[in-house]
């Protein structure tokens, strides 16, 4: 089976309202004091289902399975599998997450999800993020995965 896989905070959800009150809550400068208030379970609460996403992963379903690649810290696991079934009406087949109190860029963690999820055998066809580095190097290092680029409600095909 072929496999596409999502972003969550950006591209699934909506975490505008949810980022808004973390940086209200936290001093600038204390990133990782943000990164702690910003996925506590109480505010992801807040977070609300992106449209396009509801729509790109409907029109795939029988087509392809769905992967989470997150960078939210795998102690979220339950709220986050609840939120996708809750929103998006359906369950993934594997969610890779980054580990707890892992503080590294973005760009190193989901490549080293890509990494996991393609050496556990998933063959993936699309990937779907809101940060263009991941994206570029992903595309640099495995070009047969077609990326879409996600900004808001709308997104490209890199």
């Amino acid at each position: 089976m072929k496999y596409c896989a999502f972003d969550v905070d950006g591209v699934l959800l909506d975490v505008s309202e949810r980022f808004r009150i973390a940086k209200e809550l936290v001093e600038s400068g204390r990133e990782r004091d943000f990164w702690r208030v910003f996925f506590s379970e109480e505010l992801l609460l807040l977070d609300k289902p992106r449209i396009t996403s509801v729509e790109l992963i409907n029109s795939r379903v029988g087509r392809y399975g769905l992967i989470i690649i997150t960078g939210r810290p795998a102690n979220l696991y339950r709220i986050t599998l609840e939120q996708i079934i809750q929103n998006f009406k359906l369950r993934p087949t594997k969610i890779f997450m980054r580990r707890v109190n892992d503080y590294r860029p973005s760009t190193i963690v989901k490549l080293e999800l890509i990494e996991k999820t393609l050496n556990e055998g998933y063959e993936l066809v699309e990937y779907h993020d809101d940060d263009l580095e991941v994206l570029k190097t992903i595309k640099r290092l495995y070009p047969g995965i077609t990326l879409y680029f996600h900004q808001g409600d709308s997104y490209y095909i890199l």
